[in-house]
């Protein structure tokens, strides 16, 4: 904005529209894909490099992130007066995963600050003068915003963020996720939709429950603000029934759930409208208690799963020993006791382990899997708390109903805080 420029403007001093920008990434970007930025000077000459700056928007208030020297390099055509400079890397240590099971009488919709970081770069040119390189002129890049999401290399080559921002004009957008549309839920669990809205407008969260014969029992909305682009709804039944009554419209959350068989949640901001997610509430029947488990999917929000199939829980036992002399003085004597000690444990630390298994899956949902198993954070609810654990797949394959019929995996994970017992 106006004030974030007078920031920047205030801090350098401009000597002519010597640089210039090549291509500067989309306005939106995955932070651990490509985000490169190209530029070159008007004045080139065989000895010139770039001095680069990333700057948060909070400059002055914030500090630079990183500085950086880059030259020129040969380029296809034969021009050598071009540079590039990627920032992802820095950009990476600014993000982080958010989510977070609220409390009674919630807001139902939240920020999601952690997840991006805006910034701008700011470059220079220098040059030789006496041997010793000197500034001159200097340009600043538009303000750019990455997000704690990554694509595959290949995907990349295709990727819009547009697809997935709910700015208002945009229709059918998608959450940040690239789950299944339909999915499972038991009557008491939390699950989260994550968005991007560009120009912040505020935000309806429409759900409409249905009987088992796909007859309307209920409908409710409820409208909320966000005020930096990103943000997450809790759309799972626990989380509904313990909104805040007041926000509501419509129908009441209890109401709305009461005797549902399944029900949509919908995002709309401004004249945006996200897809519909249809969850089913105790549908899948099983003996077994449900394993539920969030993770980090790629594009930065959170994704959900009962796993209902028996799982197991293990306790892996790492000890360190030394063997001392079991004899000692006893008045005149040098004996042992029955109760003498020789091998002795000094260190004992215990990994709890958990294996989880699927019920068959459709083949949107195995595909959807390879986004579990390759996840770096893994939460298990529990009793309306998240419990760390620690995802252990080397590798997974892909199963397709052409090739295996029923579709099934297997996950063995850890619990991500390690135990400690007493010295012997």
């Amino acid at each position: 904005g106006l004030s974030f420029c007078k920031n920047i403007c205030s801090r350098f001093l401009f000597s002519g529209m010597a640089v210039i920008f090549m291509n500067q990434p989309e306005a939106f970007g995955l932070a651990y894909n490509d985000n490169d930025f190209v530029f070159r000077s008007t004045n080139y000459t065989p000895t010139q490099r770039f001095k680069v700056m990333v700057l948060p928007s909070t400059y002055p208030t914030d500090p630079i992130l990183a500085t950086v020297r880059v030259w020129p390099r040969q380029a296809t055509s034969g021009s050598v007066e071009r540079a590039f400079y990627d920032p992802s890397r820095i950009l990476q240590t600014q993000l982080s995963q958010q989510i977070e099971i609220p409390g009674a009488s919630h807001a139902g919709g939240f920020d999601a600050n952690n997840i991006h970081f805006e910034y701008v770069l700011y470059v220079q040119e220098e040059d030789k003068v006496g041997g010793v390189y000197v500034g001159g002129a200097s340009t600043i890049s538009d303000l750019r915003s990455v997000w704690n999401g990554v694509e595959n290399k290949v995907n990349w080559l295709d990727f819009g963020y547009d697809y997935y921002d709910m700015k208002s004009g945009n229709n059918l957008r998608r959450p940040l996720s690239q789950a299944p549309l339909t999915q499972y839920i038991d009557s008491n669990q939390s699950a989260f939709l994550y968005f991007l809205s560009s120009d912040n407008n505020a935000s309806v969260v429409k759900v409409d429950s249905y009987d088992s014969n796909g007859a309307v029992l209920q409908s409710g909305s409820f409208s909320f603000s966000i005020t930096n682009q990103y943000g997450y709804v809790a759309v799972g039944t626990y989380d509904l029934i313990n909104s805040d009554a007041s926000i509501w419209s419509g129908s009441t959350p209890s109401t709305i759930i009461d005797g549902a068989a399944y029900y949509d949640a919908t995002i709309r901001s401004g004249g945006g409208l996200q897809a519909t997610v249809r969850y089913y509430i105790d549908s899948k029947c099983s003996k077994y208690e449900p394993i539920r488990l969030h993770w980090l999917n790629k594009l930065g929000g959170f994704d959900s799963f009962n796993f209902n199939l028996k799982s197991e829980e293990q306790t892996s036992i790492k000890r360190s020993t030394y063997l001392q002399d079991e004899h000692s003085f006893t008045g005149t004597a040098w004996k042992y006791e029955k109760t003498s000690r020789g091998t002795t444990d000094y260190n004992i630390t215990t990994q709890d382990k958990l294996t989880v298994n699927t019920d068959y899956l459709t083949e949107e949902e195995s595909v959807w899997m390879q986004d579990f198993a390759t996840s770096p954070v893994v939460f298990q609810e529990l009793k309306h708390e998240l419990i760390a654990l620690s995802g252990k797949p080397k590798r997974i394959a892909k199963q397709t109903s052409l090739n295996d019929k029923l579709m099934q995996y297997t996950f063995e994970l850890e619990y991500s805080l390690n135990n400690n017992r007493q010295r012997g």
